[in-house]
């Protein structure tokens, strides 16, 4: 199996597992299914360009991830300049990895969730949600993509702790492109991401919103709907550690 190679320059590398031949290419369309490496100091921009550049065929394989929104919405918004979050908000890199969580339910009926996480990493190795933040702003963040993976066990309500198991693995770049996008588009436009944020500021400063996110983590995992289930206890983990993202 052939590796794809993002270099920071913006090249697109397709590289042999075992001979290390490398080859370049054109496009990303037709390397969804390889594993994906990015070069050390490539930044998010880099890589998105790419994304930009084959945005309608994106919108066709990714248009369940993405719902009613798609990339062309976004299109206004990356061509404007910025804040700079680095300094502003702490965000120093923007990591992408792969988490296997195994969550043991009440029912008995456990549940492994198996996803790529994309967020802010600070000075300190604090997590950053990027749901919120302007795609224009995360330009020049470096991006890196880290193959080493832990398991977690999870105990409903309770936080989760990891497991003695650790090791490498890889991910796709359709796996990718697909958390990406799903983060970024998940309030549907520039406008709807906004109002979420000041809704979501709102609940915080009037409500116990540990509580409340408690409350709809259960309900979310008594209607089975784990992958809401673990969203919400992503989020309670980050809140209970003292983040908020403002």
């Amino acid at each position: 199996m052939k590796t794809i190679f993002f270099t920071k320059e913006g090249d697109l590398l397709l590289v042999d597992r075992f001979s290390k031949e490398k080859k370049e290419i054109d496009t990303i369309k037709y390397y969804l299914d390889c594993p994906v490496a990015l070069e050390d100091g490539i930044n998010f921009e880099t890589f998105f360009t790419h994304l930009i550049k084959e945005k309608d065929f994106l919108n066709t394989i990714f248009k369940e991830t993405m719902g009613k929104s798609n990339i062309n919405i976004f299109i206004e918004e990356w061509k404007g300049e910025g804040k700079d979050v680095v300094s502003e908000i702490g965000i120093q890199y923007i990591k992408a990895y792969k988490i296997f969580d195994y969550i043991e339910l009440p029912s008995q009926e456990n549940f492994v969730d198996i996803r790529i996480d994309f967020d802010g990493v600070g000075s300190e190795e604090e997590l950053f949600n990027l749901e919120f933040i302007p795609i224009n702003e995360l330009k020049k963040i470096p991006l890196v993509l880290t193959n080493n993976i832990s398991i977690y066990r999870t105990v409903a309500n309770v936080r989760g702790e990891e497991l003695f198991f650790k090791g490498k693995s890889f991910i796709t770049l359709f796996e990718l492109i697909g958390t990406i996008l799903y983060v970024l588009t998940i309030h549907g436009t520039p406008s709807g991401r906004e109002s979420a944020k000041h809704k979501f500021l709102k609940i915080i400063s009037e409500t116990n919103i540990i509580e409340v996110l408690e409350e709809r983590k259960e309900d979310a995992v008594e209607d089975q709907n784990y992958e809401e289930a673990s969203q919400l206890k992503k989020i309670l983990d980050r809140l209970k550690n003292g983040f908020t993202n403002d």
